[in-house]
């Protein structure tokens, strides 16, 4: 004798059912969430779009940097990151994302390069080389080179003077693990 197959209806496909609704909801919310993502990428890169395009920018692309990443890689690493976070502490997400691009203009490549005499090691020495360089091609505002010259806090002794330059701060050493980790992470 052949069984009769009954068709169970999920909670969450009948209407007026509150499951429904938290689903639809979440769907509506998800949505929602993936278009103001796609804004605020479409913002960031109109923001940098200039001085990402830049030749000396792009000569950022040829000096390794964190492991198997490029000095141009990282600071979009960083950049991006920066951006979103002051984004949504309210801060200036503009020029976060700016002197994020141009935290580690050095233009060299740090692991085979020789200290000159009075010069410090390389951390505690390329903010200053990346803020003179960035001011030799671009303008930049008081925020932006704070930013950038005191990136490397607390081995820069002096402090932040700006929130956007405390977020910087952690951005950079996140972006810089992670960047190291990926190396081991994907044997």
């Amino acid at each position: 004798m052949a069984t009769k197959m009954y068709k169970v209806q999920k909670p969450y496909k009948r209407k007026g059912n509150l499951y429904h609704y938290i689903i639809k909801g979440v769907s509506n919310y998800s949505k929602n969430l993936d278009k103001r993502k796609a804004a605020s990428i479409k913002r960031y890169k109109t923001n940098i779009k200039e001085i990402a395009n830049s030749s000396v920018v792009q000569q950022m692309k040829q000096f390794n940097h964190h492991s198997h990443t490029s000095c141009f890689t990282h600071s979009v690493h960083v950049s991006y990151m920066n951006y979103l976070v002051c984004n949504k502490l309210n801060l200036d997400s503009y020029a976060a994302a700016k002197a994020g691009l141009l935290h580690d203009l050095f233009l060299y490549d740090w692991h085979h390069y020789k200290t000159k005499q009075d010069e410090r090691l390389h951390g505690f020495e390329h903010p200053n080389k990346a803020l003179k360089n960035a001011h030799k091609y671009f303008n930049l505002t008081k925020k932006e080179g704070d930013i950038i010259v005191k990136h490397m806090f607390p081995l820069t002794f002096t402090p932040p003077s700006y929130k956007e330059t405390f977020v910087i701060v952690m951005t950079d050493k996140i972006c810089s693990v992670g960047e190291v980790l990926d190396r081991y992470l994907r044997k």
